[in-house]
């Protein structure tokens, strides 16, 4: 009986540590975790106070002070200047487009890295995963010459028609996905008369949701914020996407409205704040769950 009180009474002080500790990591990861955050939404902050000064030159304080009145005009000014609604129209029609055709492409040919039983499939999965190491800078100019021979230069297609092979990332982690989810599932209903196809759609894409809305997440905001790509293929100023549009309103001035132009780029991130907050926990689990099984 001593025997036993004496260890109950050494180990109650080891699990006081334990859990003070665990404490202490909580906190000091908290701590990190909001001052990273307040750091990084500094430069949003600032934008924000200075699309509402009264005047351009008032955005050179240091730091931008907040206006009294706010002038909220500036919003308005610049969503009909710049002819917001059409190039919102165009940035959609590519944003869309990229998303659907993309992330179906990847997740196809993803179901086939991961459940197709021939031994080819890691070389073919090795050559794919080396393109990711290729720089986009490297294949732009064979691009835009083939783009060029075949007539696409000032048409949407050039954004677009990439998409149709899917992502090289997107593949990746939807395959990695897919791996951890068991193959019983797909032998189990393959005896109950189901298609390869209606596995993928009614099997294994309702578990995949985490890793569909990771997909969205990086498709939206790549071809959202895109400027390189548009500024070199669309020609037309119909066609002319929001980056594009803003880039345009900016030099189109002899004196540069810098309290209408960061009022232009509040509008240009409210899409991407909204579609990352509102998939955040998805997100989250997405990325967490394509690394656990190779």
């Amino acid at each position: 009986m001593l025997k036993t009180e004496n260890k109950q009474k050494r180990a109650l002080p080891l699990v006081r540590t334990k859990k003070t500790r665990k404490l202490i990591g909580d906190i000091v990861c908290f701590a990190v975790a909001l001052i990273l955050s307040c750091i990084l939404i500094i430069p949003f902050l600032w934008m924000l106070i200075c699309s509402v000064q009264p005047e351009s030159s008032l955005i050179f304080m240091n730091p931008p002070v907040w206006p009294d009145p706010i002038r909220l005009v500036n919003y308005k000014e610049v969503f009909f200047e710049i002819e917001m609604p059409l190039l919102f129209k165009n940035t959609m029609i590519i944003v869309v487009s990229n998303m659907v055709i993309g992330i179906a492409a990847s997740i196809s040919v993803a179901y086939a890295f991961a459940r197709n039983r021939t031994r080819e499939k890691n070389i073919f999965f090795s050559v794919l995963l080396a393109t990711m190491m290729l720089p986009w800078v490297v294949t732009l100019v064979p691009q835009y010459i083939i783009y060029n021979k075949i007539n696409w230069l000032g048409t949407m297609l050039p954004l677009i028609a990439p998409s149709i092979g899917g992502s090289a990332f997107f593949i990746f982690m939807f395959r990695q996905f897919l791996m951890a989810i068991p193959k019983d599932l797909d032998e189990a209903a393959l005896i109950d008369g189901c298609g390869r196809l209606g596995i993928l759609i009614r099997i294994l894409l309702p578990q995949c949701m985490p890793i569909i809305a990771t997909m969205i997440i990086f498709s939206f905001n790549g071809s959202w914020s895109d400027y390189v790509g548009p500024s070199i293929y669309l020609t037309d100023p119909d066609q002319y996407t929001l980056s594009i549009g803003l880039s345009k309103y900016l030099v189109a001035n002899s004196v540069t409205p810098w309290h209408r132009v960061m009022a232009g780029c509040v509008l240009f991130s409210l899409p991407m704040i909204v579609v990352i907050f509102t998939c955040q926990k998805a997100f989250t689990r997405g990325i967490v769950a394509s690394g656990l099984k190779v």
